[in-house]
């Protein structure tokens, strides 16, 4: 557990020059690259769209934590509202230099 402790990043801790990241994106994982190659086209579909729905499930129960009295389509526009809020965040942060 020590581990684990020693790589969180706490919102209000200060990063000093040296630990901030040296590549624009994660080094790649050769090892999750060679067991994702061996699947066929529709077995990467098949992971892609069940990653997303675990990703919809997560902030569809945070929400309904959050708002216990909103239906469930009130709560998946949320959702939806969210995903299209990080999506329009990441599209700017790349176009910045």
């Amino acid at each position: 557990m020590a581990d684990v402790a020693t790589t969180l990043v706490l919102p209000n801790a200060h990063v000093a020059m040296d630990d901030i990241p040296k590549y624009r994106f994660d080094p790649v994982d050769h090892n999750f690259m060679r067991i994702r190659g061996r699947l066929s086209p529709g077995e990467r579909l098949q992971a892609m769209l069940a990653a997303r729905e675990w990703v919809f499930a997560v902030h569809r129960a945070r929400l309904q934590r959050q708002y216990p009295s909103m239906s469930l389509e009130e709560i998946n526009l949320k959702v939806l509202e969210e995903m299209e809020r990080a999506e329009r965040r990441q599209a700017r942060s790349h176009t910045v230099s």
